[in-house]
């Protein structure tokens, strides 16, 4: 607790001369400035969902999505965790693997990776100019600039394409039918993790039009993993994917079984039954009870891909599995106190993140919950189900322009009321108050947003990023 405590008294005082993950140097760098300037100026502001301008982009670019082998993955939540996963089964299965997620906690370098290790800015940057003098001709034809996702889109197919990547674990950005990474053509395998509200004011207000937009992955005879449990929204994915004379429909959560068993905080082990095999005592160093059905997701592509990707054995599934970490899910930083970063950031998330908060809430004397939403989030909705389950909260402001009126995350709080809920701006000092009110058997759970979290996990040194 001192050491945190103490890293966090220097970084008010001024720049850490240290890096957690090779990041806080790089934060400074020459090439991260360069590549953020550029970024910002050549790209256009705000969320415009549509495919005419990244398919003209990519056009100019030479196509370079064209032949890549993609695994194509949306979902409300979820798709981070099943992308993590499948990534390190791939890898130790001898495959060349690209990831490309999104956002970043740190660095945008996270976004682009291969073989597990992060892309340099030199070479982004090298890609962005190259992407920049093509979005100034799209400009001219189109009369539109890239967004800033569309730009990252396009330097990252250029980045795995040159990369020679082998497998492409490609994670939408938001929806699917209408996300730039929809361009990608021919994808080995699509999934769905699940559909609950989110982004409601660029989706759509209801389920079913939600999972419409999602199901705009779905691609002529390519098969689909679905892990969702709503049937509202599996009629929709259903009746898109006969449309769209899609390939063969898993439904990892109907198909499968499995029983978890927590290992504390460092993440659980699983037995579970696929309809091809039987996987006991599976080790996952990730949290949470919606592991479960995102193993049973993961499981199954692995078992349709397993024809075209020969290399995916048994050891090298638990060996993947075993192996992989997705930072700010539940992610352990710190103990006595235990401090737990998460980066649930809508109402479906917190709704899971308050089950596992009941289930470990036993082994310590408080809780303490250090929490942000931004301002397009049901913020009173997911404060609700956190409600009177830790006995001290911190509202804070995450470090985004969406963050909006961030205190009235409070009025949630009801239960809380009768003990006080604070409220600081600064979400440093806010992690601040609640470690100098924690005891060593305490916990510390922050949450809310990844642009909380990802803020928060510069004062840990928690080892390699990924």
């Amino acid at each position: 607790m001192e050491r945190a405590k103490q890293k966090l008294s220097q970084r008010q005082a001024g720049p850490q001369t240290g890096s957690e993950e090779g990041l806080a140097g790089e934060d400074r760098s020459k090439e991260r400035l360069a590549f953020e300037e550029t970024l910002a100026r050549v790209s256009s502001f705000g969320i415009k969902p549509g495919l005419l301008v990244i398919r003209a982009l990519l056009e100019e670019l030479g196509n370079p999505q064209a032949g890549l082998k993609a695994i194509h993955i949306t979902g409300t939540n979820g798709k981070g965790s099943v992308s993590a996963m499948l990534e390190s089964v791939l890898r130790r299965s001898g495959y060349r693997t690209g990831l490309f997620t999104s956002p970043h906690l740190i660095s945008y370098r996270e976004r682009f990776r291969v073989n597990g290790q992060m892309a340099e800015y030199g070479v982004l940057l090298e890609l962005l100019a190259e992407t920049a003098a093509a979005a100034r001709q799209v400009a001219e034809k189109t009369g539109s600039r890239p967004t800033e996702f569309e730009l990252l889109t396009a330097v990252g197919f250029l980045y795995f394409r040159r990369m020679q990547t082998q497998v492409l674990i490609l994670e939408v950005g938001m929806g699917g039918r209408y996300d730039s990474t929809n361009v990608i053509p021919d994808p080995l395998l699509t999934i769905i993790t699940n559909v609950t509200l989110d982004h409601e004011n660029f989706l759509g207000h209801s389920v079913k039009e939600i999972a419409w937009e999602k199901a705009g992955i779905i691609k002529e005879g390519v098969p689909l993993i679905w892990a969702g449990k709503d049937a509202g929204a599996l009629a929709v994915i259903e009746e898109v994917r006969q449309q769209a004379k899609g390939g063969p429909i898993c439904d990892a959560a109907k198909e499968c079984v499995w029983q978890s068993r927590p290992l504390g905080l460092l993440g659980q082990e699983i037995d579970i039954v696929t309809p091809e095999g039987t996987y006991p005592a599976v080790r996952l160093p990730l949290n949470g009870p919606y592991q479960g059905v995102n193993l049973a997701a993961v499981l199954r592509a692995l078992e349709v891909l397993r024809p075209k990707l020969p290399g995916i054995s048994r050891e090298s599934i638990y060996r993947g599995l075993a192996a992989v970490r997705w930072p700010c899910r539940l992610e352990l930083v710190q103990q006595l106190p235990a401090v737990i970063l998460d980066g649930s950031h809508n109402p479906d998330g917190i709704r899971w993140l308050a089950q596992w908060l009941k289930e470990q809430k036993p082994a310590f004397d408080r809780v303490i919950l250090v929490m942000g939403m931004v301002a397009d989030k049901d913020r009173l909705t997911a404060a609700r189900y956190l409600d009177g389950l830790a006995e001290s909260v911190i509202i804070t402001k995450p470090l985004s322009s969406r963050a909006g009126s961030w205190e009235e995350l409070a009025r949630g709080f009801q239960q809380n009321a009768g003990t006080g809920v604070l409220l600081e701006e600064d979400c440093h000092k806010a992690l601040e108050r609640a470690l100098g009110q924690a005891n060593p058997k305490d916990l510390v759970l922050c949450t809310g947003s990844f642009y909380l979290v990802g803020e928060l996990r510069k004062n840990w040194k928690t080892g390699d990023m990924f």
